[in-house]
Order: structure tokens, then C-alpha cells, then sequence
């Protein structure tokens, strides 16, 4: 593989993690702030959405 698209995968890698970690803590600080059921959901989802981005970080690792 190309140095420059590794060098772009590796960048996007590095920035779906930081996405993943931020929607891991506002989820976190859903839990803590709110409470009920839209809150669990909605940190519920947050916390779906981040484990899609580590699928993907995942596989442009396979790269």
C-alpha cells in the first residue's frame, strides 16, 4: 500500500477514535445528569453508534 493512503487511514483511524471516545462520554454524562428512560435511551444509543465507529477503526486496521 501506498505511503499516503496509509498515512490517510491512519489519520481517519486516529479520528474515529476521538469521535468513539467523545459519544463514550457524553453517554457517560447522560447516565450520571438525567434520568429515565429517554436518557438510557439516548445514551443507549450513543454508546451503539460509538461501537460501530470500532468496527470500522477495526477494519481500515485490517488495511
Amino acid at each position: 500500500m501506498d505511503a499516503k493512503v496509509k498515512n490517510k487511514i491512519n489519520n481517519i483511524i486516529a479520528e474515529l477514535n476521538a469521535l468513539a471516545r467523545e459519544l463514550d462520554d457524553i453517554s457517560q454524562g447522560i447516565n450520571r445528569e438525567f434520568k429515565g428512560i429517554g436518557a438510557v435511551k439516548c445514551a443507549s444509543s450513543l454508546q451503539s453508534t460509538a461501537g460501530k465507529y470500532q468496527a470500522v477503526i477495526q477494519e481500515l486496521r485490517k488495511m
